[in-house]
């Protein structure tokens, strides 16, 4: 069962509370929305994204139990359409409410996450948060849709005049911004002791991260609540103040987990990717395991995955001549995100154990959907293979003719 607390306030200098916030622990659903469009507006637009949320609680619960049965990318993308599709619900309802009511421009930020059979499985849009607090140490898991984060990632501002700008509150995504909307959607696998906590920029913009962390982990989670609102507010908290603290179930296979997150940390696709864009990234990604003795590719068969080894060890052999062995962290196929042409070896388990797939189709429909991030794939990817051409006309310049 998820534990959860939930704070909200006006916070010292607004008139009114535009945030709004959603604890449907049944359904594993929580959500902070953070109103935008000065007084009634940006309440009404916080409203009812809770309110569509609500109601999609239960078709958001089952895809979670489907995909808690049976763990596939397909089921796991199931997961995330379905937060997709009720985002898009929200921002038509927001939009259309804007327009029924004079009040153009009235949006809400967004960050929800939806939790069930040690996974978590979050939306987000705007300058909304959601962490993770692990070990002792706190990761943002969502990017600002913001003016200053998009200058700070195109090298035009640094992040220490970000914070002091003028239009550090200027979000470039927003629900109802829009009839639709493209939220980032992410998965994270809980471990034990992980917490989640999903906040308003009221207490982002205030706290900084050492100090969100020490509060946020304190054995208490009430008192670790109260004491994240309470500095906030001691410190003068210029704008409206929401948080929601939670700590789910953490995955059944930890041990499977903790693997899959390392691989994914030193992986060439996603090494010195900032973390929420790694877990972004992770929906292309399935998992496949293997036993001794059987092929999991053949040479000459053509073939459109690269293939990474989480757990065991596999054998690399060319006309029935082993060559290599490769273990935890070590890859083979990556040739054929870039092609279809047939294997040029045959890779055998040599133990029971477990490969993360990247399919080519699934590389380029990530990045038709997130093209600024894909292309950083796609560059990593044009590296990797560049290396591998130098190295074999480096061998082939050495060889004595």
């Amino acid at each position: 069962m998820t534990v959860f607390f939930s704070r909200t306030d006006i916070g010292c200098r607004r008139k009114h509370n535009e945030d709004a916030f959603l604890c449907d622990a049944e359904n594993g659903v929580f959500l902070v929305a953070d109103g935008v469009g000065g007084r009634a507006a940006g309440e009404v637009a916080a409203a009812l994204t809770v309110e569509t949320f609500r109601q999609a609680a239960p078709l958001l619960r089952d895809t979670v139990d489907a995909y808690t049965k049976a763990p596939s990318r397909k089921t796991l993308n199931l997961v995330l359409e379905t937060l997709d599709d009720t985002s898009q619900q929200a921002s038509r309802q927001v939009y259309e409410a804007a327009n029924r009511q004079n009040h153009r421009g009235m949006t809400t930020t967004l960050v929800a996450v939806l939790v069930g059979g040690g996974t978590a499985f979050v939306a987000h849009v705007g300058d909304s948060r959601a962490y993770l607090i692990r070990n002792g140490s706190i990761r943002q898991l969502t990017e600002d849709h913001s003016m200053v984060n998009e200058l700070v990632r195109s090298n035009q501002m640094s992040r220490e005049d970000a914070v002091k700008s003028r239009y550090r509150n200027v979000i470039t995504r927003a629900i109802g911004l829009h009839p639709t909307v493209q939220p980032d959607l992410l998965t994270v696998e809980i471990l034990p002791g992980d917490r989640l906590m999903l906040n308003s920029d009221g207490l982002s913009d205030v706290l900084p991260e050492d100090l969100l962390c020490r509060l946020g982990s304190l054995p208490d989670m009430e008192e670790a609540s109260d004491a994240l609102l309470d500095e906030t507010l001691n410190r003068g908290a210029p704008d409206n103040v929401t948080l929601v603290l939670l700590q789910p179930e953490a995955n059944p296979q930890a041990e499977a987990a903790i693997a899959r997150a390392r691989i994914m940390e030193r992986l060439f696709l996603f090494k010195d990717l900032p973390f929420h864009a790694r877990l972004r990234v992770s929906r292309i990604c399935d998992e496949v395991f293997f036993t001794p003795n059987q092929d999991i590719v053949t040479q000459s068969e053509a073939g459109k995955t690269m293939y990474v080894v989480v757990q065991g060890e596999v054998s690399v052999s060319v006309d029935g001549v082993e060559l290599a062995r490769l273990g935890p962290g070590q890859h083979f196929g990556e040739i054929a995100l870039a092609d279809q042409k047939p294997r040029s070896a045959t890779v055998t388990g040599q133990s029971f154990g477990s490969l993360l797939t990247i399919r080519q189709d699934h590389l380029l429909g990530f990045c038709n959907r997130e093209p600024v991030l894909g292309n950083q794939l796609l560059w990593k990817l044009l590296r990797t293979l560049g290396e591998r051409l130098r190295e074999t006309n480096a061998k082939l310049a050495s060889t004595d003719w």
